[in-house]
């Protein structure tokens, strides 16, 4: 969605000394609200959907490509952290999965999937697959092995009227999209555990979390074991432990990730931020991002590792005088969602979204912003425990409300370049000014990336710039373009970052009991942006700590040298990717400075066979060449990368 004109900026400068101030009632924060899957709307069956509008998605980064993956009147992915919804096997081969409502209202829903070819640029099945056998079927993940075996997560209700409980599906064949489903255990009478999230280790088996459904709220885990075959199908998955409940309670926050080349596991989630009465501006606990690591493929746990360490606030004691240093009032608050992975090095990393609770303006006075959507989203890495910036919604909107479970900016997503190492942040932010006929904002996708392991990150970059009619402004129904459900594959691979999103083509949520919109049948879309299309400068310069007393907070540099840091330290040839190919391969280089490199292609007699660069002005950054070989014979090959100051060469293999 298209940058809009700011038309309207609420800006609170309320000083401790003038609490007494009403907020607007849209710029507050509606809940959490839960979603189970088990809700029908009060849409009827009969309810006819309005037209939809043909967009043309053609507005995004320059080398973006779009495909429409599926459809689904079901309009809430997921109610906080999300996981992931595609993912990526070593053939290139691309597997999506999304809850799907077959009708307006969502009365029947089910989860879905398609896989999409490399070598086609199409879709395998030819058709949406449907994966589940129940009832009733919704928040779905997914995982895959290097192979192509795929294993949505999702949780299913088995007959009408009947509790929904996780499952996870194992392929009959890679990428077949032909599954069996197998319930996670629960011992007898124990609550509905639901809302899985899925990661795959080395070794094949699968890990997932998920959390309890009314009661407690607790969060469990649970390991299994994909079972094939003489002929290598897949035909089950044994649970032998069932699901272990941990120690501490959650709204739907919880997020897995396992190492690609070791046993170590990791857990990240949010606790407990259920209950919270912001506008009671009473005493209330703090809540915080966890961490929870296993070294040995999920047999052994540590101990659960608060990673923001938020104390208990007293809010009472800042709004009448008290220095929020002193009060334990901290700058944000984490809020609903969270993004773990495990980098190349298995050092844990942790992307999530907060709450403003108390912030510094530019007069350096203190101003009350308990329980509103001003928002930003927040990098931890376990290698520097530090708080580092990533995107900051400071502003709020026009419209009726910003809608449930949602701040300015929010739902972190991460991925990794296991080429140059670099972390990819996806998230959403809404706009200020483009609001539905139904008074609720359009949300943007949005894109970060930090070249230094998540210590900086780049001024966010919008991926998809759609805009609804009436330039986004009194959208009608079917005619808005609201970004929501925005997520990565865990790995950026041949230098494309895989992303898929819903676009809501009504804002807001209609799967609720007091719905903000109304059903529409909106596309699941995959969109594939080349790395050189995210800008890895300027660096985005925080304005307030995430701690008020700056605890975990690196010392703020200057913008200059902050910008000066992000861009990559040498001259630097990666292998080309992918090799052995056939005929195409991309070469990634990155430039510490300006410069004019050439970069040229030689067979094993040394003859040159192409010149791909020769000497153009390249800006400092990462750079990506494509290099296609029809027309050459299979062998070895050489490529040279030359500046004026710099040269390097590398082999590969051309195998036709």
């Amino acid at each position: 969605m298209k940058s809009a004109p700011l038309a309207f900026l609420l800006v609170l400068t309320l000083t401790i000394s003038a609490f007494s101030v009403n907020y607007p009632e849209h710029a507050r924060i509606k809940g959490p609200v839960l979603l189970t899957g088990m809700e029908d709307t009060s849409f009827p069956e009969n309810y006819q959907a309005p037209r939809s509008m043909n967009f043309t998605l053609d507005e995004g980064t320059p080398g973006s490509v779009y495909y429409t993956v599926g459809t689904t009147y079901y309009d809430n992915q997921h109610n906080g952290t999300a996981g992931k919804q595609l993912a990526v096997d070593q053939g290139g081969f691309v597997h999506h999965v999304w809850t799907k409502g077959l009708e307006a209202g969502s009365a029947t829903r089910h989860v879905y999937y398609r896989c999409w070819e490399p070598s086609s640029g199409e879709f395998i099945q030819g058709d949406e697959t449907q994966i589940d056998a129940s009832n009733r079927a919704g928040f779905v993940t997914v995982a895959v092995r290097p192979d192509g075996f795929a294993f949505p997560a999702f949780h299913q209700i088995l007959v009408p009227g009947g509790d929904p409980h996780a499952a996870v599906a194992i392929d009959f064949l890679p990428r077949s999209g032909a599954y069996l489903s197998s319930q996670i255990p629960l011992l007898p009478n124990e609550a509905m555990v639901i809302w899985p999230k899925i990661d795959i280790d080395i070794e094949g088996n699968v890990h997932t979390v998920s959390t309890e459904s009314e009661g407690d709220g607790l969060e469990y885990y649970a390991k299994g074991f994909p079972q094939y075959d003489e002929f290598g199908f897949g035909e089950d998955i044994l649970w032998p432990d069932g699901f272990m409940q941990w120690d501490s309670s959650t709204f739907i926050t919880l997020d897995v990730s396992t190492s690609w080349h070791s046993n170590r596991v990791a857990v990240a989630w949010i606790k407990d931020p259920i209950g919270l009465q912001f506008a009671d501006y009473g005493d209330y606990d703090g809540y915080n991002v966890w961490l929870k690591i296993s070294e040995d493929g999920g047999v052994n746990w540590g101990e659960s590792i608060p990673v923001t360490n938020i104390p208990p606030i007293d809010t009472m004691c800042v709004l009448l005088g008290g220095d929020p240093t002193i009060c334990n009032a901290d700058t944000m608050h984490p809020w609903l969602d969270c993004s773990v992975l495990l980098d190349d090095n298995d050092v844990a990393h942790v992307a999530f979204s907060a709450s403003g609770n108390f912030y510094w303006d530019d007069s350096g006075a203190v101003n009350v912003n308990a329980g509103l959507v001003f928002s930003s989203i927040w990098h931890w890495g376990e290698d520097r425990e530090e708080f580092n910036i990533i995107n900051e919604a400071w502003f709020s909107h026009t419209s009726v409300s910003l809608g449930v479970n949602n701040l300015m900016t929010h739902r972190p997503n991460l991925a990794i370049d296991t080429i140059t190492g670099y972390l990819y942040c996806s998230f959403v932010e809404f706009d200020s000014v483009q609001i539905s006929l139904g008074g609720y904002p359009s949300g943007d996708s949005y894109m970060s990336v930090s070249t230094d392991g998540g210590q900086t990150w780049a001024e966010k970059t919008n991926i998809s710039n759609t805009v609804g009619s009436n330039g986004g402004i009194d959208t009608p129904a079917g005619e808005c373009a609201s970004e929501r459900d925005v997520m990565l594959a865990k790995f950026v691979t041949d230098g494309i970052i895989h992303v898929q999103y819903q676009l809501d083509l009504d804002n807001g949520t209609s799967i609720m009991d007091t719905p903000e919109g109304v059903p529409t049948n909106n596309p699941i879309i995959y969109q594939r942006i080349p790395v050189e299309d995210i800008p890895t400068t300027p660096i985005i310069n925080p304005f307030r700590a995430f701690r008020a007393d700056s605890t975990g907070y690196p010392w703020v540099l200057g913008i200059a040298e902050r910008n000066r840091e992000a861009v990559p330290h040498d001259f630097t040839l990666y292998q080309n990717y992918p090799n052995p190919f056939n005929p195409t391969t991309h070469i990634q280089f990155d430039l510490q400075s300006q410069t004019q490199p050439v970069l040229t292609v030689f067979d094993v007699m040394g003859r040159e066979v192409a010149r791909l660069l020769n000497g153009q002005t390249m800006s400092a950054g990462t750079h990506v060449a494509e290099f296609d070989a029809t027309g050459l014979p299979s062998g070895v090959y050489f490529y040279r990368l030359e500046t004026p100051l710099h040269n390097t060469t590398r082999k590969m293999m051309l195998i036709k």
